[in-house]
């Protein structure tokens, strides 16, 4: 598929995609900021003196949100090399004795930020939702590193765990991929390299509001905000959607030395001709997000190479809510829904 056919399929998939719709609380009907994310929203009065140039490591530092631990079940949470030197945190229930599957989590970050820390709560709840072990995985960052370098982490990292499943504890023949926004598109993009490396070690694949369609720089019908169905706050949402666009090009500069690599399927999973030979999918994005119409046309064309695909619209919610987890009740819910679709998949096998 070119690029002109994929703007087509966006003209006629986006915004069209079968889904599981989870409503704000309260609410039976969409269209509606949920209250928290629309005071979140809400233009904030600026310093009277402000840089013009924010460093990167002030955009990291301000990455993340003060998250809770929500975990009820003691667990015990390792860190550990993956591969000779890929940073990784490991988590399971102390109470498991047995061999049980595993989640490979790629945490967001936009491919030059985030951290471990930043999906330490996350990661804690999914490990404390079923008896299943998350291997947490801190790849490379862009600029100092950029494609391919996170990707190879990333897949090196994957290869780590299922060589080394029986001293983790994992049936190794039971590993999912995860991950949100960033580490969404690098779950997907290691999917398709165990294809094409012929590993084939990944049974299943998470992907929270990935980022799938690079290159497009907050321009077009991917990001056209009347198209996410705004009741209410219509000219808020399209504030948030364009200053979010904006930063597009930039993230591109950052992470692809080579602007040509925008089209490249394991950057841009959206233009993939092969996707049949992807794993069993759950696909979850926010109603407001601005990466909703490109996740919608993923899903589209998923399902219509034969994967297995769910697709999950949390109403109310726009980019990156799985970092409130402990305040914003959609993250809980994800992460359950994550355990839940894992350990389903597997379990048929």
């Amino acid at each position: 598929m070119d690029y002109q056919e994929a703007k087509e399929l966006l003209k006629t998939k986006a915004g069209n995609a079968e889904k599981w719709v989870k409503f704000v609380p309260g609410l039976q009907e969409s269209g509606y900021l949920d209250e928290a994310t629309k005071r979140e929203l809400m233009p904030k009065e600026a310093p009277a003196e402000q840089d013009q140039v924010v460093s990167i490591e002030a955009l990291r530092a301000s990455m993340g949100w003060p998250s809770r631990d929500i975990s009820v079940n003691p667990l015990s949470i390792e860190n550990d090399v993956a591969d000779g030197n890929i940073p990784v945190r490991i988590y399971r229930k102390s109470s498991l004795k047995q061999a049980v599957p595993a989640i490979v989590f790629f945490h967001g970050g936009g491919f030059f930020g985030g951290s471990l820390d930043n999906v330490e709560h996350p990661c804690r709840t999914l490990a404390d939702k079923g008896d299943i072990v998350v291997v947490s995985v801190d790849y490379s960052l862009a600029p100092e590193k950029p494609y391919p370098d996170g990707l190879l982490d990333s897949y090196r990292a994957m290869k780590w765990v299922y060589r080394n499943a029986e001293k983790l504890g994992i049936l190794k023949e039971k590993i999912a991929v995860a991950g949100d926004s960033a580490g969404g598109n690098l779950s997907i993009a290691v999917s398709l390299l165990d294809r094409a490396f012929g590993t084939n070690y990944i049974g299943a694949q998470v992907l929270l509001y990935p980022t799938v369609a690079r290159g497009i720089d907050g321009q077009g019908e991917l990001w056209d905000a009347t198209r996410l169905g705004a009741k209410a706050d219509a000219e808020l949402v399209a504030g948030y959607v364009a200053g979010f666009g904006g930063l597009d090009f930039k993230v591109d500069e950052m992470y692809l030395e080579n602007q040509e690599n925008t089209k490249n399927p394991f950057v841009s999973p959206i233009y993939l001709e092969r996707l049949a030979e992807l794993p069993p999918t759950l696909l979850a994005v926010g109603e407001f997000d601005p990466l909703r119409l490109q996740n919608e046309v993923l899903v589209a064309k998923l399902r219509e190479n034969g994967v297995a695909t769910e697709y999950i619209q949390y109403n109310g919610m726009i980019h990156a809510f799985i970092d409130k987890i402990g305040d914003a009740p959609q993250a809980e819910d994800v992460m359950e829904e994550t355990v839940r679709f894992v350990l389903g998949v597997f379990k048929k096998d």
